[in-house]
């Protein structure tokens, strides 16, 4: 008959990317022993001080990033780790490094991870997930990574993260208020971000509406409304991209995966015809726009701003 721990022990590994310490086998119901004779045979191997990894499973980013969970309870998953986790979009491609952040005064034995020493980690800078892994939130990530990212990358994350309910302006804006120094790495970054944004403005949907806005801004075209709703005579409720709304003028950003077929084709030419018919006048711009010849759209955009 199975010893009462190893169903414990087997659940566990399955939630924690096959890795499990020595406490938690103690805890479990196993001698602290028998625990550390597990290394004995070909099943397991100790990742990290007092952290086994079952053989059983890879070794990669999330077995690193749970054992340095569980090895320091004081350790959080940051920087650039930590922006993959969240998915913001446009980052340099993937490394493997793990980083994590520890607390100025606090030690810890992280074989395989980037530690960074940090002054302040206050518990809204900290999201601790179900498998085990602590990571910091959506947007200290950002302020941590900002400088490396620099102004338009980390521009259009604060556009992505506001989009995805993962913070608001005021949330961001605070964060460098609280974490933000002369000298302190990402507070020069944010700021900028933050100083170029107005705070009425809905955030961009895509890296597309990101570009184009900078260009219309670059051309000096009138502010634009961003993701305005209106609603058409029959009920239709549709988002514009930008308009502006006592020009009776709209700009809809056409992104390759949401508008390449047939039936999204015709649907758009539907939608732009029922709002030529309440006097409203559509352009688009595509992606290949964007990369080879935005400029000229948003020049013809602006002379048509201009007859309106």
């Amino acid at each position: 008959m199975a010893d009462a721990w190893v169903p414990k022990m087997q659940r566990w590994l399955q939630g924690h990317g096959g890795i499990i310490d020595i406490a938690t086998l103690v805890e479990f119901g196993m001698p602290r022993r028998s625990a550390y004779r597990l290394t004995d045979s070909d099943d397991f191997e100790l990742i990290m001080p007092g952290v086994l990894r079952s053989t059983h499973w890879p070794i990669g980013p999330t077995q690193l990033m749970t054992a340095a969970c569980l090895r320091s309870r004081h350790a959080v998953i940051s920087r650039v780790r930590a922006a993959r986790e969240w998915k913001f979009r446009g980052l340099p491609a993937d490394d493997g490094d793990v980083h994590a952040l520890i607390p100025h005064g606090r030690h810890a034995e992280l074989p395989g991870v980037i530690i960074h020493k940090c002054r302040r980690i206050d518990p809204v800078d900290v999201v601790q997930r179900g498998d085990g892994i602590r990571v910091t939130s959506p947007t200290r990530t950002m302020f941590d990574c900002a400088d490396l990212l620099g102004v338009k990358r980390t521009g259009s994350i604060f556009e992505q993260l506001i989009d995805e309910n993962k913070g608001t302006f005021a949330t961001h804006a605070s964060t460098l208020s609280r974490l933000g120094a002369p000298g302190r790495s990402g507070t020069r970054t944010m700021s900028a971000v933050i100083a170029s944004r107005p705070t009425w403005r809905s955030a961009m949907q895509s890296e597309l509406e990101v570009l184009v806005l900078r260009e219309i801004e670059r051309q000096l075209l009138p502010a634009p409304t961003t993701q305005l709703w209106f609603v058409l005579r029959n009920g239709d409720r549709v988002r514009l991209d930008f308009a502006w709304p006592a020009l009776k003028v709209a700009l809809e950003v056409d992104h390759p995966f949401w508008h390449a077929g047939i039936a999204e084709c015709h649907r758009d030419k539907v939608r732009d015809r029922k709002m030529a018919a309440v006097g409203w006048q559509t352009l688009r711009v595509t992606d290949l726009d964007v990369s080879t010849g935005l400029p000229a759209a948003i020049a013809d955009l602006a002379a048509t701003i201009a007859l309106r």
